[in-house]
């Protein structure tokens, strides 16, 4: 399918293996679409709205959302890679995302309680000063992903991986946590535990 878009736009649309490879894409709205297999590598979104959206198997990787609305997006079976999310309309930003590759991008300063990281490769991301209230990284792997000043107040890692989390640097009251990677949350302190 080309990767131009013909209208400015879109309700309810299906695409399929959209090529959309370093294109820039202005002024679009989407709501309720879904989007097959698609490849976004490198593409520029300017001002687009997504709204409602769901995204499967599509490639992200180096994308930019300068301006750019996603509420109620998914991302399923999705490569997000260098993604910076905190390019992003930040009025309303409310995404997802399901077995996913989510490595390398940025998400300093946001506010997005509630989000959902289920099943994902979370790889060297950045939480710094993110309020993460209630937010679920169930059963994702969050190697070299920072949280810094971050508030995971009531957060669930259960099943989670590969996180390193200093108590004294993050807010992690009521947030839930499974053994043994529990343990993660020691590793600042350099003790040994037996």
């Amino acid at each position: 399918m080309e990767s131009n878009f013909n209208e400015l736009e879109y309700n309810g649309e299906v695409f399929n293996k959209i090529e959309g490879r370093n294109n820039e894409f202005s002024d679009l709205v989407f709501e309720n679409c879904t989007f097959n297999r698609c490849d976004f590598t490198g593409a520029i979104f300017i001002e687009a709205t997504f709204d409602g959206c769901t995204f499967k198997e599509c490639n992200f990787t180096l994308s930019k959302l300068d301006n750019s609305k996603l509420r109620g997006v998914l991302f399923n079976d999705c490569k997000i890679v260098g993604v910076d999310f905190t390019k992003c309309d930040t009025f309303i930003l409310d995404f997802e995302f399901k077995n996913s590759l989510v490595q390398s991008c940025n998400f300093t300063g946001l506010k997005i309680p509630k989000t959902k990281f289920i099943s994902c490769n979370v790889a060297g991301s950045d939480f710094m000063n993110c309020d993460l209230r209630e937010a679920q990284f169930t059963k994702s792997s969050l190697e070299e992903s920072i949280f810094e000043n971050t508030n995971l107040t009531k957060a669930d890692f259960s099943e989670a991986i590969d996180y390193t989390i200093n108590p004294e640097r993050n807010k992690i009251k009521k947030a839930k946590f499974s053994m043994p990677e529990v343990l993660g949350l020691l590793k600042e302190f350099n003790i040994i535990v037996k």
